[in-house]
């Protein structure tokens, strides 16, 4: 079979191709736009450390995303089971009570986060003196956001829907969007000299993040799955309970995962200061593209390998998985070739804003791009199979000794690398663990099948 008949296969691998296909034109235009957005942001604002402030604004607050009881993952899930079946009424249970429960749940946190909001001084939380951002901008820009994170924490179920669905280049799509809206942004306010307001920055996003997840959600509802759309009526407490089964497993992996992938820009600015998250994201940009490349390759897989799972396909998740390692190894090795003509990069990319290349901290970049690609892959795995122990036990290990380990390495170093450094030895041993329980849990599967 030729590459074309593969792609026009309705099989689980025509699925994962043809996604991978339109995802690849999707992320290619987001590295285009993000390749020029880092210099934009750099000349928005006239000071390093309220850039700091900005991308650690947009960190912390998006962990409030991961409070939603995995609600996302398990309606991701659950939707599959019941699209493959195709049973129309079981799916718009599933779809209602999850978008009523989190809902409500998204306004208890909106009231719990301003009430608390009264008694919390944001220069202090975000190490931010009020001469570089005074205490009211700070206040409006984190409101501002906050507001755009909980509308955000309720219309993003709809990508879950869209993972279901196998239309996994979707989201993808809606993220590209969001890039191009705030590129557009920040780049008029640059040239009308209208640039480093805080606050604008934050009502930009606000409208950039939330305006492609209702525009899907109507194309979900009225174009692609019309007999799901949410009501009230359809809402049953045992289908939330049934989804916050599967969910709440997702929601501690969900925290754990956030400890390590949404921490760094936080304690950068806590540890060693917020001047120094912006080094750490250029490096970051650069050996963060091997992932980009990952999470291209693997938007499908997840809902891919529950339906294979449903299907009880284990050759074909065996395969796959074949292929996956090899191709995990194959980013590795790219991950670290990178180092050879990085200084070139960030002369060409950053122009007169460029930095020079510290090799080691380079080679800690490779090493952690390379831990985090594998772990993306082997996690797809374990959530597609709902087979959650070991990533439970492991990635629990390691985000307790993240922050503590990266709180040591800066005591030595006072450098950014030493949160790089936390990481990789945090995630490293759940690594090693999960491919030994995959080897080990799909060859037995392929035989007994």
């Amino acid at each position: 079979m030729n590459l074309i008949e593969k792609l026009k296969s309705k099989d689980n691998t025509g699925i994962v191709l043809r996604n991978t296909l339109m995802v690849s034109v999707v992320k290619g235009g987001s590295l285009l736009i993000a390749f020029f957005t880092t210099p934009a942001y750099m000349h928005f604002f006239n000071n390093d450390e309220v850039l700091g402030v900005w991308f650690t604004l947009l960190s912390v607050l998006a962990w409030i995303l991961n409070c939603d009881m995995g609600i996302g993952n398990g309606l991701r899930n659950h939707l599959v089971y019941a699209i493959n079946e195709k049973d129309w009424g079981k799916a718009r249970k599933y779809v209602s009570s999850s978008y009523f429960f989190l809902s409500g749940l998204g306004v208890l946190i909106l009231l719990a986060v301003v009430v608390a909001g009264n008694f919390v001084s944001w220069n202090k939380v975000f190490n931010i003196q009020p001469d570089l951002v005074d205490v009211n901008t700070m206040t409006q820009a984190v409101q501002i956001l906050l507001a755009s994170i909980i509308l955000q924490f309720i219309l993003r179920l709809v990508t879950s829907i869209l993972y279901a669905l196998q239309e996994a280049f979707v989201p993808g799509l809606l993220n590209l969007s969001t890039n191009v809206m705030m590129l557009g942004f920040v780049l008029i306010s640059n040239a009308q000299g209208k640039n480093n307001s805080l606050v604008a920055l934050a009502s930009a996003y606000l409208v950039a993040v939330n305006l492609p997840l209702i525009i899907a959600t109507f194309w979900v509802f009225i174009s692609k799955i019309p007999k799901t759309r949410p009501s009230f009526s359809f809402f049953k407490k045992d289908y939330a309970i049934s989804i916050l089964k599967v969910g709440t497993a997702f929601l501690w992996l969900q925290a754990i995962a956030m400890v390590v992938d949404n921490t760094n820009n936080y304690l950068i600015t806590l540890f060693v200061g917020n001047s120094a998250v912006v080094e750490y994201q250029i490096y970051n940009k650069i050996f963060n593209l091997p992932m980009t490349m990952v999470m291209l390759l693997t938007t499908s897989l997840w809902s891919t390998i529950t339906k294979a799972k449903a299907e009880n396909d284990w050759k074909w998740i065996r395969a796959s998985y074949s292929k996956y390692m090899k191709i995990a190894f194959l980013l590795g090795v790219a991950e670290f070739a990178v180092i050879i003509p990085l200084q070139w990069i960030f002369n060409f990319w950053l122009g007169d804003k460029t930095v020079t290349v510290n090799y080691g901290i380079a080679v800690l970049f490779a090493l952690s791009g390379t831990i985090m690609s594998l772990r993306t892959i082997l996690a797809n795995y374990s959530n597609g199979l709902c087979e959650l122990r070991i990533q439970a036990i492991y990635m629990t290990i390691g985000a307790a000794i993240n922050i503590p380990l990266a709180y040591v390495f800066s005591q030595i170093s006072n450098s950014y690398a030493s949160i790089v450094l936390a990481n990789i030895i945090s995630m490293l041993p759940y690594c090693v663990a999960q491919m030994i329980w995959c080897n080990k849990h799909l060859n037995g599967a392929t035989v007994n099948s």
